[in-house]
C-alpha cells in the first residue's frame, strides 16, 4: 500500500518573508510575506498531510503510527518511535532574520523540549553580494559579547561570509547565526522549533514593540570556542549518468545531492528518504509504480519500498538517516 507521498505545504507567514517561494518555484500562493515553506513535518506547529494517491488526506503522524517501521526503517523506528525526527523547510529571507542560537539536545531536554536543534543550509537562490551572519569573529569570547550586548555593539561581533547558490553551511546548535535578506534557502534540520533570538536588527512592530530576545538561555548555550568550523563536501561518484555529493553526515541526518543525467539506480538502505527535487524533473521507476519527480516538489520514499531508478535530468537533495 506504501508509495512515494508527496505532502501539502505548510506556508508561515513571518515579518521577514516576502513573495520568493512563489516566483523561484512558480507556487500560486496567496498569502502575503510567506517565510517558510514547511515540505515535511510532524510536530504541533504544522503536520504535514498526503497530497495524493491513496493515502490522500492521511497525516504524516497517522502514516508512522500505521505502518511504524515500513514507513521509517526499523531501527529509525525503535530509536525515534512515533516522533518524526526532522523538519524539511524552505526559507525566504526577504528580509534579515534576527540573530540566533539553538540549543543542543542535553539543554533542549532540561528545559522541557523534546529535543535539540541542529540544521543544515542548501542555498537555492541569493541575490548578487548576500551574506548570512555564521558565528561571531574569531577570538571573540564570551565576555567580549557580553560587553558588546551591554554597549549596543552586537553587530560588529558578527561574522559575515558571502553566499551564492549551491553552497551550503551546517549550523550545529551554539552556533550564532541569522540568514539575511536576499536569500532562499533549503533546510533540513531536527524537528525542532526551540530557538533562542539574540539580536532583531532594531525591528519594531506597527505598534512600537519589538520581538522578544531570549539573552539568558542564549547566553548559555553558545559554544565560543567553534564558531566559525564550515563543512566540505565529497565527491562520491561520478559518470556519464549520475553525479553524487555527499554534503554532510552526521547522527541526525545525512545529506547528498544527486545530479541525474539520464539514469541513477539504487536501492533503500534501511531508512526513508527525502527527495527535494532542486533542478529540473524527472521520474521515479520502483517496483510497484512511477512517480513524477518535478522542481519545487518534496518526495518521501518509504523505507520498505526496495529498489527503485531515478530517470530525467534533475537535481535532487538526498536527506536520510
Amino acid at each position: 500500500m506504501l508509495y512515494p507521498l508527496k505532502f501539502d505545504p505548510i506556508y508561515k507567514q513571518i515579518i521577514w518573508g516576502g513573495t520568493n517561494i512563489s516566483r523561484y518555484f512558480h507556487r500560486d500562493i496567496l498569502l502575503d510575506k510567506v517565510a517558510e515553506s514547511w515540505e515535511l513535518c510532524c510536530c504541533d506547529d504544522g503536520a504535514s498531510i498526503v497530497s495524493s494517491g491513496a493515502l490522500k488526506g492521511m497525516s504524516l503522524q497517522n502514516l508512522i503510527i500505521k505502518y511504524r517501521g515500513k514507513l521509517l526503517g526499523n531501527q529509525i523506528y525503535q530509536k525515534f518511535g512515533t516522533r518524526f525526527p526532522l523538519l524539511i523547510k524552505i526559507i525566504d529571507a526577504n528580509e534579515n532574520l534576527s540573530v540566533q542560537v539553538h540549543p543542543d539536545d542535553a539543554y533542549a531536554k532540561a528545559n522541557g523540549e523534546k529535543n535539540g536543534k541542529n540544521e543544515l543550509w542548501y542555498i537555492l537562490d541569493a541575490k548578487e553580494n548576500s551574506q548570512l551572519v555564521y558565528g561571531v569573529i574569531k577570538n571573540e569570547s564570551k565576555n567580549d559579547f557580553m560587553k558588546a550586548i551591554s554597549e549596543d555593539k552586537i553587530e560588529q561581533t558578527l561574522n559575515r561570509v558571502d553566499v551564492s547558490p549551491g553552497d551550503f553551511f551546517y549550523v550545529p546548535a551554539g552556533k550564532v547565526h541569522a540568514i539575511l535578506s536576499g536569500i532562499l534557502i533549503a533546510e533540513i534540520q531536527q524537528n525542532s522549533n526551540t530557538t533562542y533570538r539574540i539580536y532583531d536588527w532594531g525591528r519594531v512592530d506597527k505598534d512600537g514593540k519589538g520581538r522578544p530576545l531570549d539573552m539568558s538561555k542564549a547566553l548559555d548555550v553558545i559554544d565560543f570556542k567553534s564558531q566559525n568550523q564550515p563543512v566540505s563536501c565529497a565527491q562520491i561518484a561520478n559518470n556519464q549518468n549520475y553525479r553524487i555529493d555527499t554534503i554532510f553526515k552526521s547522527e541526525n541526518f545525512n545529506l547528498d545531492k544527486i545530479s541525474v543525467h539520464r539514469q541513477y539506480k539504487s536501492q533503500m538502505i534501511g531508512s526513508f528518504i527525502i527527495f527535494m527535487c532542486i533542478k529540473g524533473s524527472g521520474v521515479i521507476l520502483y517496483d510497484g509504480g512511477t512517480c513524477d519527480l518535478i522542481f519545487g516538489e518534496t518526495v518521501f520514499f518509504p523505507a520498505c519500498l526496495g529498489e527503485f531508478v531515478v530517470e530525467g535530468t534533475v537535481t535532487l537533495l538526498s536527506i536520510y538517516i
